[in-house]
């Protein structure tokens, strides 16, 4: 069986993230995700209850991906929880950032 990930559950581990990453790599490195796919459906639109995992466009500091790490270990969540790997299909364009809306800021997390 799948992972379900669930609006209330991806915040969770979106805060946790941006904690982990905060913890590693200090206040002075920005990162920013860009959600795509089931993620961005089910928080932006509501017509889905979940996904079964995080696809989304990565940019900060290499500390990123030992963060996420850590916090898949931590609740458990499957390898490549969260990831890009839909950066490799063909419909994957750069011009997507373009279109973003911002859904939350995960800053001066403790």
């Amino acid at each position: 069986m799948s992972f379900e990930f669930t609006k209330e559950n991806i915040d969770l581990y979106l805060k946790e993230l941006a904690k982990e990453y905060r913890k590693q790599g200090g206040k002075a490195m920005p990162a920013e995700l860009v959600l795509i796919g089931g993620a961005s459906v089910l928080i932006n639109y509501g017509f889905r209850n979940m996904t079964t995992d995080v696809d989304a466009m990565i940019s900060g500091a290499s500390a990123m991906k030992d963060a996420i790490h850590r916090v898949g270990d931590r609740y458990g969540l499957p390898n490549g929880w969260l990831n890009s790997d839909f950066t490799h299909t063909d419909s994957y364009t750069p011009k997507l950032a373009e279109h973003a809306k911002h859904y939350r800021t995960f800053a001066n997390v403790l």
